[in-house]
């Protein structure tokens, strides 16, 4: 089904669903869509919270075992990629190191001296 005649479907049955309480009627028998919504409502909500606390306990389960693994893979990645890291470790340091020493630094523009004054 594509999603127009759904949405449309969808609507119909709320509105007829709806339109006893809307109206403020009761059905013969005394049952009233709100009461029928009400149990729905409680039934769907009781379902939630068991399906939650279903799913909490299982994602603990998997995470207090995934913990333990996680931290003897970051323990473990140290030495497992040490001969990657090396040849970075050695450009960073290359990249910071001074200049060699036999080269000459330029000291900058000269500045010149002011000319003296003859004395009077």
């Amino acid at each position: 089904m594509s999603k127009t005649p759904m949405l449309a479907f969808c609507a119909l049955l709320i509105l007829a669903l709806a339109a006893h309480a809307l109206a403020n009627g009761t059905s013969a028998k005394g049952l009233s869509v709100s009461k029928v919504g009400g149990q729905i409502y409680k039934g769907g909500t009781a379902v939630l919270v068991d399906t939650e606390a279903h799913l909490t306990g299982c994602l603990r389960n998997i995470f207090g075992l995934f913990n333990p693994c996680l931290d003897l893979v970051k323990g473990c990645a140290g030495v497992a990629l040490t001969p990657i890291e090396k040849p970075f470790d050695w450009l960073a340091k290359a990249a910071v190191r001074p200049r060699a020493a036999g080269k000459k630094e330029s000291q900058g523009i000269p500045v010149p001296e002011k000319p003296k004054l003859p004395k009077k």
